[in-house]
């Protein structure tokens, strides 16, 4: 995987992350500063993984800002 020779195409973009298809085949994850190059077979997964992530931060978030019942009582 000589980066010379490689172009990428951004596949998609946000605030926060970039992916990009590299001509090599890899696919380039940018976080920040960081950069994961990992096979394009492993996509499905990690984002499968980082969906499930993030459903359950959002889940967790929203169960403990609720009032527990027991507050609403008095």
């Amino acid at each position: 995987m000589d980066s010379k020779s490689c172009s990428r195409r951004t596949l998609a973009e946000g605030d926060l992350a970039l992916v990009e298809q590299c001509s090599c085949g890899s696919v380039h994850l940018t976080i920040g500063t960081v950069t994961l190059r990992v096979a394009s077979a492993a996509l499905p997964s990690i984002a499968a993984t980082l969906g499930h992530a993030a459903r359950s931060a959002v889940l967790r978030d929203a169960f403990s800002t609720r009032t527990p019942a027991s507050d609403l009582a008095s």
